[in-house]
């Protein structure tokens, strides 16, 4: 990481977490990230009604977004909620949004565009946490509600953002979930067959959600495709979520809105 990112982070500036140097645009034929200045950012403390917190030291800090990604994660914050019944967070505990990144700017973080999520937390009571590396040591129950929680807040998250990355996708994010608007723009999510972070995903949800057993391959195949056909007998838009758009947003609704058994 460079020297200007550990020096923010130490200054406890809100600004960058660790780990978020392996937020990149992904590749591929998505649009490339770019470097916007602290003038072209807004400072928020909180979003909606919720706190920011950086997780690193546990404290309201104040974080700087670009201006419609910011109000993209107010409406996926309140679209979760409707989503999943939760009760209002009133903390949104995070690793960071925009960073300093000039020269070489090569993460969404660098245009105000991307955020880390860990954890919404109400009084003293987690309701959901992205922290996999502390609560994969968990066991029976316990284990079960805490990732089941996760895949149903990533299902919402991949709603409403088509580049999300979570412990799948490499050991970086084992106490985050990174979300970007890079690829979606200003819209909802679409779905690609190429996108390892959207296969996984859906492999993901399948196995922690909806107790269907598939490999966690990245890979879309004929057995994930019936997997999320089989979820989605349940709703008003049957077939599999690589038929189109309304099956994708059906089954990642679908998912959010599942309660645990």
């Amino acid at each position: 990481m460079p020297l200007r990112r550990r020096t923010l982070l130490a200054l406890g500036l809100g600004t960058i977490a660790a780990g978020v140097a392996g937020c990149s645009t992904g590749g591929g034929s998505s649009p490339s990230a770019y470097c916007v200045s602290t003038g072209q950012v807004g400072r928020h403390s909180r979003l909606g009604n919720a706190r920011l917190v950086y997780d690193i030291s546990g404290k309201p800090t104040s974080f700087r977004f670009d201006g419609g990604f910011y109000d993209q994660l107010v409406r996926w914050l309140s679209d979760y909620r409707e989503l999943s019944g939760t009760k209002p967070p009133d903390q949104v505990w995070t690793y960071g949004s925009w960073l300093d990144g000039e020269p070489n700017c090569d993460s969404w973080h660098d245009a105000g565009r991307a955020f880390d999520l860990s954890r919404l937390v109400a009084g003293n009571e987690v309701l959901v946490s992205c922290r996999y590396d502390l609560w994969r040591n968990y066991t029976g129950a316990r284990l079960q509600y805490f990732r089941s929680r996760y895949w149903a807040l990533a299902a919402s998250l991949h709603l409403h953002f088509a580049y999300v990355l979570t412990y799948l996708y490499n050991s970086t994010h084992h106490n985050h979930i990174h979300i970007d608007n890079g690829r979606s723009g200003d819209q909802l999510s679409t779905f690609s067959k190429r996108s390892p972070s959207q296969v996984q995903a859906v492999q993901g949800m399948l196995n922690h959600v909806w107790g269907q057993r598939v490999e966690i391959s990245s890979d879309w195949n004929d057995e994930t495709a019936d997997a999320t056909r089989s979820v989605l007998e349940r709703t008003e838009h049957p077939g599999a979520v690589d038929d189109g758009t309304d099956q994708w947003r059906a089954f990642l609704r679908a998912t959010a809105a599942h309660r645990p058994s």
